[in-house]
């Protein structure tokens, strides 16, 4: 791999920014106006991605699982860093696929591509991203702005992500398994109504108990979960099926606190921020155990 030849190939036909340059400089100048926010992600493969998951997809879901981090925040994605580990075993035609479904992830959020790296490893491909977001406000919404007695408030389904992943991994189903490998995630105007509303703030990537549970801690809360009041990719009765698809992750709803009684377009109420530490269950009125493991941890 020569890596002059491909990222002139490949991706500075992408970083159209005045202040990048061209790539023809180690530094870039940020377009910064306003409260600025900056996000970093890494997936790695065998970790966050499949091994034989199209490169064009996981290209794109290592821009939206960035953005989503930017929406949830209240604010609008702006400009972005590429770091990519490339594995020496790979094609270029597998790059240049990559490289394919990352830009058109920055097209369709508007994100500029302002500079980055690219390196061979005889290890597994690694992908970084960092990314910054203009505020809607004066400031971020930050998971610590809580407080007892608000409410929890979700946007979009749980469970895709797992029912995904199940699909990819066994090869079927390839509508289901693109929920994995291309999540959905909030949008520019979710951004507006968290800006507007939400008291605190994450997205759903690691599971919806795990991050109700951060939320709340940040908050200085506990946090009380109606499993029955939650949206669901498969709509079900059965605990264990609730529990299974809140575990899961990879879904990047956005979870937010609010007034409690506030109307937030978009958004389900699904529990309430409480002065009791910790993270507590319930369905149909009844108390649920809360499972040994609440989502995935790296």
């Amino acid at each position: 791999m020569r890596e002059s030849d491909w990222i002139h190939r490949y991706i500075t036909p992408l970083v159209t920014a005045q202040g990048a340059e061209g790539l023809r400089d180690d530094v870039a100048l940020l377009s910064a106006t306003g409260p600025m926010i900056v996000t970093m992600d890494t997936l790695v493969e065998r970790t966050h991605f499949l091994t034989d998951d199209p490169l064009e997809t996981v290209g794109q879901k290592l821009v939206r699982v960035n953005v989503s981090d930017i929406f949830v925040k209240g604010a609008e994605p702006s400009e972005a860093l590429l770091s990519v580990a490339w594995s020496n075993h790979r094609h270029e035609s597998e790059f240049e696929a990559l490289i394919s479904g990352l830009g058109h992830a920055l097209d369709s959020f508007g994100v500029a591509l302002i500079g980055g790296d690219l390196v061979g490893t005889e290890g597994e491909l690694t992908l970084t991203l960092t990314l910054t977001g203009r505020c809607l406000n004066d400031a971020p919404v930050r998971r610590s702005g809580g407080g007892a007695g608000q409410s929890v408030l979700m946007s979009g389904e749980i469970g895709w992500g797992g029912f995904g992943l199940q699909a990819a991994k066994t090869g079927a189903l390839e509508d289901i398994a693109l929920r994995y490998r291309i999540p959905q995630i909030s949008s520019l105007e979710t951004a507006k109504t968290i800006a507007k509303h939400a008291t605190a703030s994450l997205d759903v990537s690691d599971g919806l108990l795990i991050d109700a549970a951060r939320l709340a801690e940040a908050s200085g809360c506990g946090v009380e979960i109606r499993l029955d009041s939650i949206p669901l990719a498969k709509a079900t009765e059965n605990i264990e099926e609730i529990i299974s698809q809140c575990v899961a992750g990879d879904d990047y709803c956005a979870l937010i606190s609010a007034d409690p009684g506030a109307s937030v377009p978009g958004f389900h109420r699904i529990g309430e921020l409480t002065s009791t530490p910790g993270l507590h269950l319930s369905h149909r009125g009844h108390a649920v155990k809360t499972p040994s493991t609440l989502g995935f941890e790296h």
